[in-house]
């Protein structure tokens, strides 16, 4: 009975094995009719040809000197088209179909190519580039691809490129810049890769589509200018600032050269991301002088006497007896510049401010998470003494360069700008964007203000802003920030090869006290970071 029973189990085993063999063939058999004569439903629905988009973005953003400001991450992709990949013949490509195995399940654990046959459709898998690289390698496999994809890398968000990188019709704001642009790129089509597919269901390695006519955004930007002030920002003498906004921008035509942040995952300082503004402290007072020496009200050697009605020294009432205008700007004396706005008056002041684009955004973002600030009118209510020392005003660093730069254009308004035109795949320009000029102050007024912003570096309160050699002027500023914190600022402007350009830095709550003991202010957070950035743009390396 025993040798029976194994008699039974030997000829199902044998039985099994046979069956197994036979269905082996018959695959075998199989694949090679369907290649040497493909059925209708395999070959007929079959494209000699795929596309695939290659990147993310259907325009480019480049800077004033044409380079590409975008940065990419790669995505390696591999395509397995299941049609033209099941008349892979054993005989022939399964040395290729077991390296491929191999190589896959290195990224895909669970890879086969026999399932792959089951599926129906192109499978597309994101691998590393060195497995990108082994696929490439495999030549005789029928219906497999491979491309490239230019993936944004957003991770900062706010840089002055990948702020502009996701303009489409379903995140553009009516009446914003974004949505300006989008008129000029909304027909472009994406770059393509073309595979083609010969006699044999082998594709080739593609060829690039890519659309003369599309259209691209060229901004005022320069990229090597950004990159020197990220330099100066990641300073280890700068490490105990969390975050640092500066803007750089062209006096004579408002053009923006460089906007940048120490941390640029996080909202945008110099636009007020987020925010309704920020309390621009003393370099306010600036603005309030050349208003008032446009109105003839003061000179510059006009005496005030400060009784310390506003100022104080170590938490107590503190008078500087008599000082001209000049020597209160250069000290920063609260009480005469709360005197010299009530000359002014707030509705002259306010009218002035309007003129200068302040209380509106200057660029005009918009968009969820990504609305640009317009600042915060101060009431009449809230008195000229302290709107005057900038206090009670909500302005942003943009909008503060816009209005330095009318000082330092000697008295002419351009509103800041940062699109230099649109241009096509062939750098030809098809828009270019110009913003007009507004007088606003007299050329004398402008001018004595910016003598008065060089003495305050020279011999005031800016002297962590001196730079040897060249033409500096700027006024510090300290202005009250979140949570018991300050905001750190200095406007001013140095000039380069005959230009005049301005700068604003702003370092937003900061801390109490400097690592060496001082207490923190504009006077040695932003000074210093405007002087190292100018000496990092004059210098020749």
């Amino acid at each position: 009975m025993f040798r029976e029973k194994n008699k039974i189990s030997e000829k199902r085993v044998t039985i099994l094995n046979l069956s197994y063999i036979i269905f082996f063939i018959a695959l075998i058999i199989r694949l090679s009719f369907l290649q040497l004569n493909p059925s209708e439903k395999v070959s007929g629905e079959m494209n000699n040809y795929q596309l695939e988009n290659l990147s993310q973005m259907n325009y480019r953003i480049f800077d004033i000197n044409g380079k590409d400001l975008l940065d990419y991450n790669k995505k390696y992709v591999v395509v397995l088209d299941t049609k033209p990949f099941m008349l892979n013949n054993y005989e022939e490509t399964l040395e290729d179909l077991m390296a491929l195995n191999f190589i896959m399940k290195s990224e895909v654990g669970d890879f086969n190519y026999s399932d792959v046959m089951k599926n129906e459709g192109k499978i597309y898998y994101t691998v590393n580039e060195e497995t990108f690289n082994k696929v490439n390698k495999l030549k005789n496999i029928k219906g497999i691809y491979t491309y490239v994809y230019d993936e944004i890398d957003n991770k900062e968000a706010w840089t002055t490129s990948n702020f502009l990188s996701q303009i489409n019709e379903e995140n553009v704001v009516a009446n914003s810049l974004e949505f300006d642009l989008y008129q000029y790129i909304k027909d472009n089509e994406f770059p393509q890769g073309k595979f083609y597919m010969d006699d044999g269901a082998v594709y080739d390695k593609g060829i690039l589509l890519a659309n003369d006519k599309n259209n691209n955004i060229k901004l005022t930007i320069d990229q090597s200018w950004e990159k020197k002030i990220r330099e100066v920002l990641k300073k280890e003498e700068y490490s105990f600032l969390n975050n640092v906004g500066v803007v750089v921008s062209e006096a004579e035509s408002g053009k923006i050269k460089a906007m940048v942040q120490k941390d640029e995952t996080q909202a945008n300082v110099n636009l007020g991301i987020g925010q309704l503004g920020y309390e621009p402290g003393s370099i306010f007072k600036t603005i309030v002088e050349t208003v008032a020496l446009d109105l003839g009200l003061i000179t510059p050697d006009d005496v005030f006497t400060c009784t310390g009605e506003i100022c104080q020294k170590n938490g107590k009432p503190y008078g500087h007896g008599t000082l001209s205008v000049e020597d209160a700007l250069k000290i920063s004396c609260n009480d005469v510049f709360a005197k010299v706005g009530n000359l002014i008056g707030y509705d002259e002041i306010m009218k002035y401010l309007e003129n200068m684009g302040l209380f509106t955004p200057v660029l005009n973002l918009k968009g969820e998470n990504r609305n640009e600030a317009a600042g915060n009118k101060p009431k009449i209510e809230d008195s000229m003494n302290n709107i005057s020392i900038g206090q009670t005003i909500l302005v942003t660093p943009i909008q503060m360069a816009g209005l330095y730069n009318t000082i330092v254009n000697d008295g002419v308004y351009i509103k800041p700008s940062i699109v230099e035109a649109i241009v096509d795949n062939n750098d030809n320009v098809v828009k270019e964007f110009k913003e007009k000029e507004k007088r606003i102050f007299s050329e004398t007024a402008a001018k004595l203000a910016q003598q008065s912003l060089q003495k305050v570096i020279s011999e005031g309160s800016g002297f962590e802003a001196k730079v040897e050699d060249v033409l500096v002027g700027g006024k510090t500023g300290t202005s009250t920030g979140n949570a018991g914190t300050n905001h750190g600022w200095f406007a001013g402007y140095f000039e380069m090869n005959n230009k005049k350009y301005t700068i604003v830095v702003m370092a937003p709550n900061i801390g109490e006290k400097h690592p060496d003991g001082r207490e923190l202010g504009g006077g040695n957070t932003g000074a210093p970071i405007f002087r190292d950035v100018v000496n990092s743009l004059t210098s020749n390396d």
